[in-house]
């Protein structure tokens, strides 16, 4: 029987930061799942079938019923899994082929939310409010007000919940990340305090991909509405992420396959908040 360890050792960490038209980090990223365990998350993943579920992402994806507000305020409530955003969000998020392919294995639950707030706005909707627990690996909360928040915050959980696979959790890493704990960092995302490195990073990381989504989401669009509306979440994205790269580059410390998964990472930063700024640039659009 393949052990975890074994697994382990034929990463080929210069391949698992982005995702892979192959489907390399997908396929490893589960291997690293279903074998391994943390403290958060102290059994091995197991993909749920969609048995019968509502299902979206050509049906990949179960969407089953929230309970309650689930980790969100008051003004979150459960809305009904065949809510008509939710395949929108699907076909928004297809404009990304390797992420969409990325999260249709990843993810196997989707539990759907709405901000009462957000809701009766109808479609001046705006953003999407988002979790994703460490023990339950392959499951999303998120609310469905927006689509085009929505697809973000879709991509966004997946993010985070991969990094968790990786070995990276939000206060403490097993491996990539060596930056002790007590080591605090200035986040793109929390303004209201410093954080570890590990948070940090994955903020940067999972923020990172919700950039890469926009871009492909705006290469798509031929509504100049839509376009307007992609573009004001790139403009609010891009000077974030330049600022989280910038923190990132400067003070993290990695061991040997973070090293190589960092140099990827970092690369792929770059080039998306190049792209990202050029649109802007191009648009007349000023980054907020």
């Amino acid at each position: 029987m393949t052990s975890f360890e074994d697994i382990l050792a034929t990463v080929d960490w210069t391949r698992m930061a982005v995702p892979q038209s192959d489907g390399y980090d997908t396929r490893m990223t589960l291997l690293l799942a279903t074998h391994g365990r943390s403290p958060l998350r102290p059994a091995p993943y197991r993909r749920r079938s969609v048995d019968g579920e509502v299902a979206f992402c050509d049906g990949e994806v179960a969407i089953r019923a929230a309970s309650g507000g689930g980790p969100f305020s008051r003004n979150i409530i459960p809305a009904p899994p065949n809510h008509p955003h939710l395949p929108i969000g699907a076909t928004l998020l297809a404009r990304w082929p390797a992420a969409y392919a990325h999260f249709k294995q990843l993810i196997d639950t989707v539990y759907p939310y709405s901000d009462v707030s957000q809701a009766k706005l109808g479609p001046l909707a705006f953003g999407s409010s988002s979790h994703a627990f460490e023990h339950d690996f392959g499951s999303v909360l998120v609310t469905v007000d927006d689509p085009l928040g929505l697809a973000q915050a879709l991509i966004h959980e997946m993010a985070h919940q991969k990094l968790r696979a990786l070995g990276v959790s939000l206060e403490v890493a097993d491996r990539l990340i060596t930056n002790p704990p007590d080591q605090q960092f200035d986040s793109p995302i929390r303004k209201d305090r410093t954080r570890p490195m590990t948070a940090v990073f994955h903020a940067q990381h999972s923020f990172i991909y919700v950039t890469a989504l926009d871009l492909y989401m705006l290469d798509a669009e031929a509504d100049e509405e839509q376009r307007d509306r992609i573009l004001m979440l790139l403009a609010r994205n891009v000077p974030r992420m330049q600022a989280g790269y910038d923190e990132v580059a400067r003070n993290i410390t990695t061991d040997a396959a973070g090293g190589l998964f960092m140099e990827s990472f970092m690369r792929w930063s770059l080039d998306v908040l190049e792209r990202g700024q050029a649109a802007l640039d191009a648009s007349g659009y000023a980054s907020t």
